[in-house]
């Protein structure tokens, strides 16, 4: 017969007691199905595991002691409970479920792994087997639950699972490309995103195909490149590799620095191989513009044998000697560096604290220029030109040492001293002639007062002559011709009547005389204006323009702003002057059907202007008369200037400003 689960102890201690009465009565079928109780009574007391039978209402019925240690309580108190008290309430309903199924008959067993409450309180974890214990009839018996505690294993995941996260949080997260190759397939296992920032392609096509790495790097280094993966699965310890790509996002070529290692299982087999790619394309470019710098810096110092080039650390001890510093100083360099950079300045230098203002103003300037006096190995001295230079670390804050240049400038120096020499003469004779050329100017512009004031006297007297010639013209040789004119009109009227052809000769003579009369008076106006003076200036302007209108097709117009006042007769005459001769000239060359003469003025100067549409002149070609000439000299006598340009749209504008305050 089976076990009967519900027996409690006390019965199989009796049960035990009469075996001894009743060995002589049992079958063998009695005493097999005795012996597999023992047994199995045995296993139950001694297993590492824990075994639990439950009733089908979920009533406990008996745990072992494995199951007792693993939870913490007594089986006296596990009977006095339920499972559920002993079970996370998150693995509850997931057991409950599985427990339902079962005796449902839906599964057979089922295995899971849940957390289990101790007493103290504290959670462990253990992997359960429950199976459902069938009669002999069929009938459900209860379950047994086998338990083994996976705490440790469990622990060992979670601590994997972190590690796996923390490798997964760094690789996500790094700037460098991370990759894994699984050994026996060759594929990638994993690769970082920094991939797709780094190589400008999407992860996916080299996460299906591995080959597809060597498309993307440069053909002159894809035979290189593919040495990386067999070296480290061949066994060697960490090859690092350095090749170029070609991204083909832009098209931009970068090198790359990738370093692969093998991984090894426990027993010493290459399961895995990962690396590290970084791009060291600035790395690289840094290094050759060092590598060019350094050279151009060797090859400007060992070919320049005229100067002396050498480092000083911060202490002022010589660290380098150049060659040229051998030929310039006479030392060598294993007799110069170590020692104090003072040893090539002179005594009284040092004595004077000369080397250390040096080095002073290089500290606080970044640079001291030097013009001294320098000892060379045998004694002598030489002239030196140079410059000490501060050298700052690569922080910028501190300073690694300086670096000197100087050169022999001794001959340099005496052409220099020739030179002041030279030019000390050359000052004594400037000034000498300077002496001279005063006198010389101081004469000159006597002279050129003195013309200036015959040159005004001479106008003086022509405009003196001229009011004279007018003022004669107008009251002796226009009342004579006008006294001419009323005789021959009285003697042909006398005539009239005995001699009319007479008559009508004389009358004509009298008409012609009277012409003479109105150009006579014109000549004597265009001497010397009516009333031409500073106040009428305005009314003489305006009688020019009306004049030039008379016997002619021309306009002319005459515009005055409002406010131009010229207080100086001398002026107003000179204005007057210049207006008459650019309008004559226009009327009588210019062939122009309209002139306009304004006067204008602001607070700094006055302006005079004739414009007509006339066909204009040549201002390259030197005019004949003396008009021109003499306007330029009237503008010049006014401190002003005078202007002659051609209009756009053609003829000429003439135009003389002068200061308004003399």
């Amino acid at each position: 017969m089976p076990i009967d689960p519900l027996l409690d102890a006390a019965a199989i201690d009796a049960a035990s007691a009469n075996e001894r009465h009743d060995m002589a009565e049992r079958t063998p079928v009695e005493e097999a199905l005795r012996e597999s109780e023992a047994r199995f009574r045995a296993i139950f007391e001694q297993a590492n595991v824990g075994i639990a039978l439950v009733a089908q209402n979920g009533r406990p019925l008996s745990f072992n002691p494995g199951f007792c240690a693993f939870v913490g309580y007594s089986e006296k108190e596990l009977l006095q409970m339920t499972i559920a008290e002993v079970t996370h309430p998150e693995d509850l309903a997931r057991e409950q479920e599985l427990t339902r199924k079962l005796i449902a008959a839906e599964i057979r067993d089922y295995t899971i792994e849940k957390r289990y409450l101790r007493k103290d309180g504290s959670v462990v974890w253990g992997s359960m087997t429950a199976t459902l214990v069938r009669s002999a009839s069929g009938e459900a018996m209860y379950t047994l639950a086998i338990i083994q505690a996976i705490e440790e294993r469990k622990q060992a995941e979670e601590q994997l699972r972190e590690s796996e996260e923390r490798f997964r949080e760094f690789a996500e997260n790094s700037a460098d490309v991370i990759w894994i190759v699984d050994a026996h397939r060759q594929r990638l296992e994993y690769l970082s995103p920094a991939f797709e920032r780094m190589w400008g392609e999407s992860r996916e096509p080299l996460l299906c195909d591995l080959t597809h790495w060597d498309e993307l790097v440069h053909p002159d280094d894809v035979e290189k490149a593919s040495t990386l993966l067999p070296r480290l699965l061949a066994g060697e310890p960490a090859v690092v590799v350095q090749y170029r790509i070609v991204r083909p996002d832009d098209g931009a070529v970068r090198w790359i620095r990738d370093a692969g290692f093998p991984i090894r299982d426990k027993d010493g087999a290459i399961r895995r191989v990962g690396g590290v790619a970084q791009d060291v394309t600035e790395d690289k470019e840094r290094t050759a513009a060092l590598h060019l710098s350094e050279e151009r810096f060797r090859v400007l110092v060992e070919g320049a044998n005229d100067y002396a080039m050498f480092l000083l650390d911060p202490a002022h001890m010589v660290t380098f000697w150049s060659q040229g510093a051998e030929r310039v100083f006479g030392w060598t360099e294993e007799e110069a560096v170590g020692q104090n950079g003072e040893f090539v300045f002179t005594p009284e230098d040092r004595r004077k604290g000369e080397v250390q203002k040096e080095i002073d103003t290089a500290l606080r300037e970044g640079r001291a220029p030097e013009r001294r006096w320098h000892l060379r190995k045998d004694g002598s001295r030489f002239w030196a030109d140079g410059v000490l230079m501060r050298l700052d670390d690569d922080s910028g804050e501190g300073v690694r040492g300086f670096a000197k240049v100087a050169r022999d400038a001794s001959d340099h120096r005496r052409i220099e001293e020739q030179l002041m020499h030279a030019r000390d003469e050359l000052e004594q004779r400037v000034i000498e002639r300077t002496a001279d050329l005063m006198a010389t100017n101081n004469e000159l512009e006597r002279t050129m007062a003195q013309r200036e004031q015959l040159e005004r006297e001479l106008l003086e007297i022509s405009e003196r002559e001229k009011r004279r010639i007018g003022e004669d013209l107008h009251d002796m040789v226009c009342q004579e011709l006008t006294a001419t004119a009323l005789f021959l009109k009285t003697a042909a009227t006398k005539l009239a009547d005995e001699s009319p052809a007479a008559a009508e000769t004389l009358n004509e003579s009298a008409q012609i005389v009277n012409r003479n009369v109105g150009l006579a008076r014109d000549l004597a106006r265009g001497l010397q204006p009516a009333e031409l003076s500073a106040s009428g200036l305005k009314d003489a302007l305006r009688a020019l323009a009306a004049h030039a209108c008379e016997n002619s097709e021309i306009t002319c117009h005459f515009k005055a702003a409002r406010g131009v006042r010229v207080t100086d007769d001398s002026v107003a005459l000179h204005l007057y002057r210049i207006a008459q001769e650019a309008v004559n000239n226009a009327v009588k060359h210019s062939g122009a059907k309209n002139i306009l003469v304004t006067l204008d003025r602001n607070r700094e100067h006055i302006c005079i202007s004739v414009q007509d549409d006339g066909k204009g002149f040549s201002l390259r070609r030197r005019s004949k008369g003396l008009g021109l000439h003499i306007m330029r000299y009237r503008a010049n006598a006014l401190g002003g200037e005078l202007k002659i340009e051609k209009r756009r749209r053609g003829g000429m504008d003439i135009t003389c400003v002068i200061p308004a305050k003399r």
